[in-house]
């Protein structure tokens, strides 16, 4: 039965005393009543009902109520009544009764704690078991026997906010003394800070198992684990990230938590599964585990590649394992095998006109100079895409190759920048070379760069351009000639072509185009056939392994910033794709991307249950988008399954065989919340060493930051570059440096030289072993390097160009259709690959730019505040043309008579030539503040006020006078007289 204390059963009691008074004394209550009180109070199991003088009704659960107090008020008009106000505090607001006598304001309140607290002891009674039960797992975090990941964090807050469900808000005052209570005040206190509270957990285990398994980290390594390689091996997340320098342990760690999960009970030998991407790899971890853990446990642990592994799980799922193709192996068999298809698709009617067309003018991205900030900016694209004529002549702009390309194709004869028929040279100017012409017709065509805008590109004089444009009609219409004009905004427009040709028809040129057969030879005599094949087949083996259908990859080339190129370049790929599927198929055989993608499809489909509790994989870094699908897929088999992977970014150098950094870089979003853990302590190099190759990584800011510090320390510079001066070979300075710095260490020095192309091996290694018998040299690439150490490193052919280091072989944009994304720094890979070859080094590294020209990380290296010492000195080759500004001028030897001359090294694109001072015949003159001065017998000379050479003196009819030194391109003159 509900209780009721009533504001109206006050004012009878008070009209019985005061005899005919009821209607003027309950008038009196009402009109006394404060605004917004309550005037009746009634209780139930629950709650307190408040009816208000407007008829409103408000509940307040007794379990929201924080405090219910008795408030003095005050008396009637007449100064004879006093009365009180009961006030009740809840979550939500204050709420108030009013107009109560003392008594019955005492009893109302008396009332409401009594029910109150039977309401606590009911609702806490049905829940005592789940709060102790939470209780208990809280109390186990003050030091817990394993990590607390993240899903046993989750499912204890999902039980700690079940049983506190409810109770969220409500005052715990009452019953303080009751340890349901406490229990319920300890929840509360968790579910506030959470997170921390599993944080201060996981300090404490760590902390305590660093403790229990210290004699393990102490033997598991011929050298006991440092304290950075303990905490990664005992952090036991769910998905785990240990980022590692180079030299720094790597294999130790994993070799550790391998022994560490077995040792502890916490996984059986049999759930353990470590994957490598290379053979070696998997043989060494192998052997590693076999020294360190025993046989016994090591036999049970199962070691793969992923490519091994997949080739298990096909085996499991479709009831055989399947054989590998050859050319899966074999670089360059998949090549002559597609190759052949090449051949056969060109025979084909309906393919074969494609095939021409890529050849004529898609077979190299097309860029105009309008996007190029130089010259020499625009011959660097010329020169990284190797594009030349088809008939093997170099040109000096893509639109030029389209025109040459269409000429040729067409059987019209041509001569490319051949003297004009007529005489024009003058003693300012040069004689005139027309573009292209037509022996056969008398025709000249000449190829404008002028957009639509009649703009030029931005590092073109426009109106000295213009002026030129002028000069060359007149010269054409004064002798007579026929002249046609083409112009870039044609190309941009798609029409360069199309016009031409009726330009051409229109002056009786006759088109007989040349027999495929013959366009064919040229192409592989040239072998345009060979690079176009190594395009597909590395386009083949990164579109297999992203697993996307041929739709998808049209979809994406219409997509791409050159979609005409990109699908011309899909059209010729899908027919060679499909029968180098068909051969597979014939053959019954995969190849590696099958052996991914299939065992992936396994997995998912539940065709394979994996038995693997725990996966450890080295070398993250490399890992493919294939790959770690493969990784999420068994990951998601085997619920409770963890991850703990371990790589440096800084070492990720295969993005050409389908590596993605971005997997490491962005590893919460591949799968799911992880821990990570950084091994910052190399082993290998020394401390000025380490901080060098660091400092040069670094420049990059996508990589991820950690701070090495080395073991050992060294009081002089550790790396040094080595220009290339007028003594004896660099190879052979460095190599006698490394003697003489052996000589203050026992034994017999390993020296390993590293070049970047397997092309620029010493041809004289068997003689350089012989001539330094005391030095253990070896040979690398630079990929090849990785995973190898040496006391000494020496890097060969750190020289600007085509094969330089870094290298200037730009990778075709058509791969970005199947590639991860490329990344914006410049040169990130190049980069990270000469952080590989440097830090293989334990005493020091030796860069030699033993070319023309020393290349861009070689003037960082010794132009940036960087700790390197340097010997021999930079050529004459080291000065940038003053031309096209990214070539640099190269001391040459005229074949007549031996005389020094300078020649951009961006020839034959760049013309520019330079004679030599004229005082000493063979020095380059270079500037020294505001004048030149030769770099060989220090002859002074003004400067060029227009670009950056120098003035000579020159003949002329009316006597000497200064003119620029890079004339024609630069025309200033100046009377010799002048100061």
């Amino acid at each position: 039965m509900a209780k009721t204390r009533s504001l109206v059963q006050s004012a009878v009691r008070l009209a019985e005393a005061w005899d005919g008074k009821l209607r003027v004394s309950e008038g009196l209550l009402l009109a006394t009543l404060p605004r917004g009180d309550a005037r009746e109070a009634s209780l139930d199991a629950n709650s307190v009902r408040l009816v208000f003088q407007s008829g409103h009704t408000k509940k307040v659960h007794l379990g929201d109520l924080e405090t219910v107090n008795v408030d003095p008020a005050t008396g009637d008009a007449a100064g004879g009544f006093r009365w009180y106000r009961v006030r009740l505090h809840d979550t939500v607001g204050d709420s108030s009764v009013a107009v109560l006598s003392r008594n019955d304001a005492s009893a109302l309140v008396g009332q409401i704690e009594a029910a109150r607290r039977d309401w606590w002891h009911q609702a806490l009674a049905a829940r005592t078991d789940v709060l102790n039960s939470v209780q208990d797992r809280l109390n186990a975090l003050a030091c817990p026997s394993r990590y607390v990941d993240i899903d046993a964090f989750r499912d204890l807050k999902h039980a700690a906010e079940t049983a506190f469900s409810g109770f969220a808000g409500r005052y715990l005052k009452a019953l303080s003394d009751a340890p349901e209570l406490r229990v319920l005040r300890n929840i509360r206190a968790f579910l506030a800070e959470p997170h921390r509270v599993r944080e201060k957990a996981n300090e404490a285990f760590v902390a305590h198992e660093l403790v229990r398994a210290r004699e393990l980290f102490d033997r598991i390594e011929t050298h006991s684990l440092t304290q950075e390689q303990r905490q990664a091996v005992v952090t036991d997340e769910r998905h785990n990230l240990v980022i590692a320098a180079a030299g720094s342990g790597k294999t130790s760690v994993i070799v550790a938590k391998a022994a560490w999960l077995v040792q502890r009970g916490f996984q059986r030998p049999s759930e353990l599964l470590l994957l490598a991407f290379a053979r070696t790899a998997q043989e060494q971890m192998e052997k590693r585990l076999r020294a360190r853990l025993g046989t016994a446990w090591a036999n049970d642990i199962t070691v793969r590649t992923f490519h091994s592994l997949g080739s298990e799980i096909i085996g499991e799922a479709e009831g055989r394992r399947p054989s590998v193709a050859s050319v899966a192996e074999d670089d360059d068999a998949l090549r002559h095998q597609l190759k052949g298809f090449v051949e056969e698709i060109r025979e084909d009617p309906k393919v074969s006109e494609r095939v021409l067309k890529w050849f004529q003018h898609s077979f190299a991205p097309y860029k105009s100079q309008h996007e190029f900030k130089s010259w020499g900016e625009y011959y660097e694209y010329l020169r990284s895409f190797s594009i030349r004529a088809l008939n093997g002549e170099r040109v000096k702009s893509f639109e030029e190759v389209v025109i040459a390309n269409f000429l040729y194709l067409h059987g019209v004869r041509y001569e490319y920048e051949a003297h004009y028929e007529h005489d024009t040279a003058t003693a300012k100017k040069s004689q005139y070379k027309p573009d292209f012409h037509l022996p056969d017709y008398g025709v000249y065509i000449e190829h404008f760069g002028l957009d639509a805008k009649r703009q030029t590109a931005p590092y073109i004089d426009r109106e000295k351009y213009l002026r030129d444009m002028k000069w060359k009609r007149e010269k054409h219409r004064r002798h007579g000639t026929v002249l046609i004009e083409t112009f870039s905004r044609e190309h941009v427009a798609g029409v360069l072509l199309r016009n031409l040709k009726e330009k051409l028809t229109a002056r009786g040129v006759t088109m007989s185009p040349i027999p495929s057969e013959q366009v064919f030879a040229v192409l592989r005599e040239q072998g345009r056939i060979d690079r176009f094949t190594m395009l597909v087949a590395t386009f083949l083996r990164h579109f297999k392994g992203s697993g996307l259908p041929i739709d998808a990859l049209r979809n994406r080339a219409l997509g791409h910033w050159d979609p005409e190129r990109s699908l011309a370049f899909v059209n010729l790929f899908e027919p060679i794709a499909e029968r180098y599927e068909e051969a597979l198929v014939e053959s019954g055989e995969v190849d590696f991307e099958d052996l991914i993608n299939r065992a992936t499809k396994h997995v998912e489909a539940g065709r394979f249950r994996s038995p693997f509790r725990y996966l450890l994989v080295d070398e993250f870094q490399d890992i493919s988008p294939a790959e770690a699908r493969l990784l999420k897929a068994l990951l998601h088999s085997s619920p409770g399954a963890r991850l703990f992977a371990v790589g440096d970014d800084w070492q990720a150098i295969y993005r050409f065989r389908g590596s993605d950094t971005a997997i490491m870089r962005e590893f919460g979003e591949h799968f799911g919340p992880f821990e990570r853990r950084y091994l910052e302590t190399t082993f290998r190099c020394s401390d000025r060493l380490a901080k060098v190759a660091t400092d040069f990584v670094l420049r990059n800011r996508a990589q991820i930051r950690k701070a090495v510090r080395a073991r050992c320390s060294t009081n002089r510079p550790a790396v040094h570059v080595g220009l290339p001066g007028q003594g004896r070979p660099l190879l052979r300075e460095a190599l006698d440096r490394i003697a003489e710095d052996a000589r203050r260490h026992d034994g017999t020095p390993d020296v390993l030289l590293i070049s970047r192309y397997r092309r620029q091996k010493p041809s004289d290694m068997y003689t350089l072993k012989r001539r330094y018998s005391g030095l253990r040299l070896d040979w690398e690439t630079a990929h090849g390097s990785k995973g190898r150490e040496a006391d000494y490193v020496i890097i060969l052919s750190l020289c600007s160009g085509r094969y330089g280091f870094p290298s200037e072989i730009n990778d075709d944009p058509l791969l970005d259709l199947v590639l991860a994304k490329p990344e914006a720094h410049p040169n990130a890979e190049e980069r990270r690959l000469l952080y590989v070859a440097i830090t293989r080094a334990r005493r020091q590294a030796f860069l030699l730019a033993d070319g023309d020209s020393p290349s861009s990380f070689v003037n960082e290296l010794i132009g940036g505040k960087y700790d390197v010492a340097v010997f021999g000195q930079p050529r004459n080759g080291d000065v940038s043309c003053p031309r096209c500004s990214e070539g640099r001028l190269l001391e040459k030897r005229n074949a007549q008579d031996g005389s020094s001359f300078y020649r951009c090294s961006n020839h034959p694109w760049c013309e520019c030539k330079v004679n030599p001072c004229p005082s000493c015949s063979t020095g380059l003159p270079v500037r020294v503040g505001d004048a030149h001065r030769c770099r060989k017998c220090g002859a002074p000379y003004d400067s060029c006020p227009e670009c950056d050479s120098w003035l000579n003196t020159k003949k002329g009819k009316h006597g000497p006078f200064l003119g620029c030194s890079t004339w024609p391109d630069c025309d200033y003159t100046r009377s010799q007289s002048r100061i």
